[in-house]
């Protein structure tokens, strides 16, 4: 796999072509987690410099399969790539962990910094970042004319898609997010916490600033967001570390399951609250969708295959349930949603859990990202969670990750009440086993196609959701 610059602007980071840089920054892009296309030869073209300081850019590039008559496939990500551009210590120090690779110019030679990993980059930002209303009084925002404190700051390591930098003395406690792709128009994280803080809820982490740029794209300019800056929930644990250590050492969660459930119910009412509801679910439309998915699942994991009658009989239960809902007009309403949730979306802090990244899959157009969808698809992606972390953490037999998935169906319920954009009673219960089970399928073919060895796990949330809805095992004792 290769990765070529194309060289298309004359702009400059201090005294280096940024064309150059882009140079420098080609071979390494490809084996950042968060680069968009992988296995394949790829072709990356600057678009737009953004200067912010002296040495100190953000570029944004696109990324394109090349293919064997070098043109680029349509639809190619747009990337954000800060960069530092300093001269090489001459005192014999080793790199930081930050520097991408060198060149040279008039003589002298020069380090590439990865930027959202340097502290130049990040304090170009809060300095050109614009801070919500409010935020400086409650949060003690720092003089955007002085110099904030970064001296504990620090990137946090393992994140897929963004790049996020703890501020434990900035505004009273921080975390910038820096993302990394980007697409015109509003933000869903920026834009989500920031509507429920409005509404009153402090069950997401409060906004408190944001860096932007306008891009025009040949019409009105419209903000391209680059990075976020939100309040730090102070000692808090990754919910999904924290259900792996609670399944290593055979601890119940399903405490901290059931008031993630109220959490959800929460979390759905205020979005109610900010966005209003939708028109009800089309049920037709909706067993259709989720017949089509689970057929091209099938074809593309044919360790399904024998498990089709009763995936069939599933669908057909919520078929059955939506159709009741309809005779009694009490179908389901589509509202927004986060849309990605799981245990790796919460933290759980002093003050109990909070909900977090509502950006969705970058790659995927905002439209999509943000449209009306149903609550209860939420609720499917937690419950598929606790399988996960019951594996990853090595408990001891089903009955950790059942009394998680029981207590957290119980909260959500009752959470919701009356006001809930689901059906209730049975009816409820079909349709998120469907849900459930779409998701489980999507991760059967992710399995199948990453990480075999773990196949697994996702095939057992499938073998228990066909046998507690069917009746009727989709495992067979020689296994699957």
């Amino acid at each position: 796999m290769t990765t070529s610059p194309e060289q298309s602007s004359e702009a400059s980071v201090g005294p280096v072509p940024a064309s150059a840089v882009v140079g420098v920054l080609a071979p390494w892009l490809p084996t950042q987690r968060w680069f968009p296309v992988k296995g394949v030869a790829t072709r990356i073209r600057l678009v737009r410099t953004v200067p912010l300081a002296p040495g100190v850019a953000s570029l944004l590039v696109d990324v394109a399969r090349a293919t064997d008559d070098d043109t680029a496939s349509p639809g190619t990500p747009l990337l954000h790539v800060p960069v530092v551009v300093e001269p090489a210590p001459t005192d014999g120090r080793a790199a930081p962990a930050s520097a991408v690779g060198t060149l040279a110019r008039d003589g002298v030679e020069y380090v590439v910094h990865d930027g959202a990993r340097h502290r130049a980059f990040w304090a170009a930002v809060l300095a050109g970042a614009r801070w919500e209303d409010g935020a400086g009084a409650a949060g003690g925002a720092p003089d955007p004319h002085g110099v904030p404190d970064l001296a504990a700051a620090r990137a946090v390591a393992g994140e897929q898609s963004n790049t996020s930098v703890l501020m434990p003395q900035v505004a009273g406690g921080a975390i910038l997010k820096i993302l990394r792709t980007v697409a015109p128009g509003p933000n869903p994280d920026l834009d989500v916490p920031r509507a429920l803080a409005r509404t009153g809820w402090h069950g997401v982490p409060r906004p408190l600033a944001w860096w932007s740029v306008d891009e025009s794209g040949g019409g009105e300019p419209v903000e391209l967001h680059l990075a976020i800056l939100s309040e730090l929930v102070p000692r808090a644990d990754d919910g999904f570390e924290l259900a792996c250590a609670f399944a290593g050492r055979a601890a119940s969660f399903a405490e901290h399951a059931a008031a993630l459930g109220t959490l959800v119910a929460q979390l759905h009412a205020a979005l109610r609250r900010a966005y209003g509801t939708g028109p009800v679910v089309d049920g037709a439309w909706l067993v259709d969708d989720l017949r089509a998915r689970a057929v091209r699942a099938v074809g593309e994991a044919p360790v399904l295959a024998r498990r089709e009658e009763a995936i069939a009989r599933v669908h057909a239960r919520a078929e059955a349930a939506l159709a009741a809902a309809g005779e009694r007009h009490a179908l389901p309403r589509l509202q927004r949603i986060h849309g990605d949730l799981h245990l790796g979306q919460v933290l759980h802090g002093a003050d109990g859990w909070r909900v977090l990244d509502f950006e969705g899959e970058p790659l995927r157009p905002v439209a999509e990202r943000t449209r009306p969808d149903l609550a209860l698809r939420d609720a499917a992606g937690m419950l598929r969670s606790f399988d996960y972390a019951a594996a990853v953490g090595r408990a001891h037999g089903t009955r950790w990750a059942a009394d998680a998935r029981d207590a957290f169906r119980a909260a959500y319920r009752a959470g919701s009440g009356g006001d809930a954009a689901t059906p209730g009673g049975t009816g409820q219960d079909d349709l998120l086993a469907a849900l459930e089970l779409d998701k489980a399928l999507y991760e059967v073919v992710y399995e199948v196609r990453n990480r075999p060895d773990w196949v697994g796990i996702p095939l057992a949330g499938v073998d228990r959701l066909l046998e507690r809805a069917t009746g009727v095992s989709g495992a067979t004792p020689s296994g699957p």
